[in-house]
């Protein structure tokens, strides 16, 4: 009968994961033991990041009173609330008295960076990705001068545009609407920087090929290098989506109304000439970072793609 054999392998199959098993940690705390400072490299710097993390979110489900009552001397009860509560929560989304008597309403806020950011990403990735394609695939006289010009506007800090971009958007009658959040930002030199580099790794061959089939220019565009740049146009389309998120300064002075406010600019009105509601701000500063950090454990696997063939990242 064949169940000798068979028996035998499966008494030796534990024994020998065992020893695999075995070896394995051997190995892993001989290389823990040569390069013991590497890991507590990591470990410092894994601390320095998460802790700030840590404080904020704790600090976001503790009352106010709570929050630096014991920052000194340091101890558990610096980071991990005394009393749990959600009154942060309640108050910025306007659900507690409180909340609805300061008129506070983050959910809202954040319903409108949402779309704000999304719509600025969506119109950047067309008109954007049609400059890349002219720069990185295109003939043109002087190409290389003029695509230097448009990074150079990069260089240029938002503080001394921000005036005249202001001038600019009130002369279009814009201001103090949605359009004010979403117009000044479609077009995007750093965008339009890391498309090129992502499209001169796509072989130049197939649009060559393309075109002997009959393509135009915006058919090679459309159905060779955006299907072959996907990683990119993620990685950029994140990168993106977090500058427009994040934005704080322009949606201040473009934006007066309160049903248009960011949840940036929400977040900055707790603190007040008299007193720093920092439950508030927390609680806001944990709702307003879900979004992107969701976004970016969904989108990882585009965005390191496309952070190694380009070496581009925020």
């Amino acid at each position: 009968m064949s169940s000798g054999p068979v028996a035998e392998a499966r008494a030796v199959l534990p024994a020998r994961r065992g020893a695999g098993t075995a070896a394995f940690l051997a190995r892993w705390a001989r290389a823990a033991g040569r390069d013991w400072w590497w890991y507590l490299t990591g470990v410092v710097i894994l601390v320095l990041y998460v802790t700030p993390f840590a404080w904020m979110i704790l600090g976001s489900l503790r009352r106010e009173v709570e929050i630096f009552e014991y920052t000194y001397p340091l101890t558990w009860r610096t980071f991990v609330p005394v009393e749990w509560t959600l009154k942060n929560f309640l108050d910025v989304l306007g659900l507690s008295p409180e909340g609805r008597a300061f008129g506070l309403n983050f959910g809202r806020a954040l319903a409108v960076t949402a779309f704000v950011s999304a719509a600025v990403v969506l119109s950047s990735l067309v008109v954007n990705t049609m400059g890349a394609y002219f720069f990185a695939r295109l003939d043109f006289p002087r190409k290389e001068a003029l695509l230097l010009v448009v990074i150079a506007t990069m260089l240029i800090p938002f503080e001394a545009v921000m005036v005249p971009l202001y001038i600019v958007v009130r002369a279009l009658g814009v201001q103090d609407t949605v359009w004010a959040l979403v117009l000044p930002w479609y077009a995007s030199p750093f965008v339009i920087f890391a498309l090129v580099q992502f499209f001169k790794e796509i072989p130049r061959e197939l649009d060559e090929a393309a075109i002997i089939d009959g393509a135009s220019f915006f058919g090679v565009l459309r159905h060779v290098i955006v299907p072959n740049a996907v990683p990119g146009l993620v990685t950029t389309a994140l990168l993106e989506f977090q500058f427009i998120w994040n934005l704080f300064y322009w949606p201040l002075i473009a934006v007066g109304r309160k049903e248009l406010q960011t949840i940036q600019v929400a977040i900055a009105q707790q603190t007040t000439q008299t007193q720093i509601y920092w439950g508030r701000i927390f609680a806001g500063s944990v709702l307003a970072s879900v979004p992107i950090i969701l976004l970016f454990l969904l989108m990882q696997r585009y965005y390191v793609r496309g952070v190694v063939l380009s070496g581009v990242k925020g």
